[in-house]
């Protein structure tokens, strides 16, 4: 791509300062879930593990999580203009058996206010939704 290790070394250098500066920044400007500390996801556009009772632990691009009834999670994205019919989840449940799942809502659902910006994610059976933990990340 570049034609000398000069040229090279010098776009590393200007992209690290501005990761330093612009990160700092940034982080006076975005604010996590209260009780939440920020987390490194240099790859995913949002991120969060979520408590079963809905809390939040950590989380990157995460505006709020509310939990409406058992086993249901409402998971709200900081950044209002990504579409979440847009955009590609993946969610994994936390210290729980095999027998129980996890399904993430890929359009606005009622249940979350039909808001473009916001996934209904849904731990247990089918039937059976019970409240479990789960790490989720919106690539």
């Amino acid at each position: 791509m570049f034609k000398s290790k000069k040229a090279c070394s010098l776009v590393w250098a200007g992209a690290a300062l501005s990761l330093v500066l612009g990160g700092t920044w940034v982080g006076v400007a975005v604010a996590a879930p209260p009780g939440a500390a920020k987390v490194k996801a240099p790859y995913a556009q949002a991120a969060a593990v979520v408590n079963a009772d809905g809390s939040v632990n950590r989380s990157k691009g995460i505006e709020a999580v509310t939990h409406p009834k058992t086993g249901h999670y409402c998971v709200e994205l900081e950044d209002k203009d990504l579409d979440i019919r847009n955009l590609v989840p993946s969610a994994t449940l936390q210290y729980t058996s095999f027998e129980y799942g996890v399904r993430i809502s890929m359009w606005p659902h009622p249940e979350c206010g039909t808001r473009a910006d916001t996934f209904l994610v849904i731990t247990g059976k089918t039937g059976v939704w019970t409240d479990q933990s789960f790490s989720f990340v919106v690539a």
